[in-house]
């Protein structure tokens, strides 16, 4: 029986698709997707993003349509362009299913304490590629699939930072809490579509180096206990975790919930 959530002609768009947690999650859609299914991937990388195609053909075992798309969220005057871009041709009555992966976040500026962002551009900068890029996309996702014909499913990629602060990273854990409160809020008003903010726990990706090296010491001593406990994950894990969540289509909408099945 197929999947409700990845059957046949299931439009997928991934952000933050060239690495990382993002790669690992197009990777195993492959797997999953349907015949008449398109997976769009966007990244700063392009070479990054042209990987992660390689990986995802050679795993569909279907005729998986696979669309690459590169931008700068930084600039939220190109976003309105790039967004129109990700949804090209995706006409009503094509799809069955659709899927918006909200994962593309970057860490900011990990060596100034909260007191010491005192530049609006760079904050300006910072939650248009982080928040407010989206939050437009979300309702530009809302508007291309607006009939409940549609079994429309929208994730929020977070993290615990959004609950538990890590110092030096207000910028992240602020934009991961604002995130999870509009899409908590977008589930209380959209009650046809699934939403799930989901954390993917700590993983052994660029991130989480860059995070370990932001010369804290309380940061690289709790990164190092979790590390000998085993808690640092691969992101094939966690993608599949997620994938599994989806599948399974038992959570409540707007939940905020972890790699280890914490609820928030």
């Amino acid at each position: 029986m197929a999947s409700a959530v990845f059957g046949p002609a299931t439009f997928c768009a991934v952000t933050g698709g060239s690495r990382g947690l993002g790669r690992s999650i197009a990777v195993l859609l492959a797997g999953r997707l349907g015949q008449g299914s398109r997976l769009v991937l966007t990244g700063r990388s392009l070479q990054g993003l042209q990987e992660t195609k390689r990986q995802v053909e050679e795993k569909s075992p279907n005729q998986l349509e696979v669309k690459l798309l590169t931008g700068d969220l930084e600039d939220s005057a190109a976003h309105a362009a790039h967004f129109c871009d990700i949804f090209a041709d995706a006409q009503q009555g094509t799809f069955k299913n659709a899927l918006m992966i909200n994962n593309a976040a970057t860490l900011g500026d990990g060596t100034k304490k909260a007191s010491e962002h005192s530049d609006p551009q760079i904050l300006t900068k910072y939650y248009a590629a982080n928040l407010t890029s989206v939050i437009t996309l979300t309702s530009k996702f809302m508007k291309v699939f607006p009939s409940t014909s549609v079994r429309r499913t929208v994730v929020n990629i977070t993290s615990d930072s959004a609950i538990n602060p890590l110092v030096n990273h207000s910028l992240y854990c602020s934009g991961k809490a604002a995130r999870n409160m509009f899409f908590k809020v977008m589930a209380e008003e959209d009650p046809d579509v699934r939403v799930l903010s989901y954390s993917p726990g700590p993983l052994d990706t660029d991130m989480l180096h860059t995070v370990r090296s932001c010369g804290n010491k309380g940061v690289e001593d709790l990164l190092t206990s979790m590390e000998s406990s085993g808690m640092i994950l691969s992101p094939a894990d966690s993608a599949e975790h997620l994938l599994n969540l989806l599948e399974k289509d038992t959570f409540l909408s707007g939940d905020f919930l972890d790699i280890f099945n914490f609820k928030y």
